[in-house]
């Protein structure tokens, strides 16, 4: 696997030792896998301006990017991390390995064959009542708020390390308390418009709570393409 990521939680090994089951349980031996991991988080609004700043940052930096992700995971064990000189921690964080759903594995195909030029810098969620994601969806469940992660005033970014791509987006604290006050769902887009593709789509077993205008929410995914 190129480029190779060291998780926290999630180890080199426990990311081959996925793709080998995937390869061993399927009847056509695949050339190239999707794996993505997932994070749903809110921060204190007093932290979201660090958050903010550094996510901003990451739009120029891909190291910043890189640092952001070693951060999630970290805070995703329980631990501190220190950004701009503060140390602070998300309220709550979750994390899942979920999918690339088949609409955007098609535009990723059409992109490698010079058919579309799709860029998925939008990202959203939602507090759709679903236990999983779906192959064949073509949004979220239930959408609450999007965002464009390149130009949000509250940070995020779409960048790529080799082949590993990297979307982060911090939503306003002004986006409206979801059902149940619950975050369940995040996803990749490549509009805002609602005739809009996704690329991804998570379902959180443990949703993160938010409240409009009490704290920040945000939500990144990690998508590794790698060759078996």
């Amino acid at each position: 696997m190129q480029y190779q990521m060291e998780l926290m939680g999630i180890t080199k090994n426990d990311i081959q030792e996925i793709f080998e089951n995937t390869i061993k349980s399927s009847k056509i031996r695949p050339s190239l896998i999707f794996l993505d991991a997932n994070y749903l988080y809110t921060f204190h609004l007093d932290d979201s301006e660090y958050v903010r700043k550094f996510n901003i940052l990451g739009r120029y930096d891909i190291n910043a990017v890189k640092q952001w992700h070693r951060c999630l995971e970290r805070w995703y064990q329980d631990q501190t991390v220190t950004i701009g000189g503060k140390t602070f921690k998300p309220i709550q964080i979750s994390r899942t390995l979920d999918r690339v759903v088949n609409e955007g594995l098609e535009m990723i195909a059409g992109c490698i064959t010079g058919q579309d030029s799709a860029i998925f810098e939008y990202r959203g969620i939602g507090d759709g009542e679903i236990d999983e994601a779906s192959p064949s969806d073509r949004g979220l469940s239930n959408l609450i708020d999007i965002i464009n992660v390149n130009d949000n005033p509250d940070g995020g970014s779409l960048s790529r390390d080799g082949s590993t791509i990297y979307s982060v987006g911090n939503h306003s604290k002004a986006v409206e308390t979801p059902a149940n006050q619950l975050f369940t769902e995040s996803g990749m887009f490549d509009s805002i418009l609602d005739s809009r593709n996704i690329l991804d789509h998570s379902v959180f077993e443990s949703p993160i709570q938010h409240i409009q205008n009490a704290d920040s929410p945000g939500s990144t995914t990690v998508i590794y393409m790698c060759s078996s």
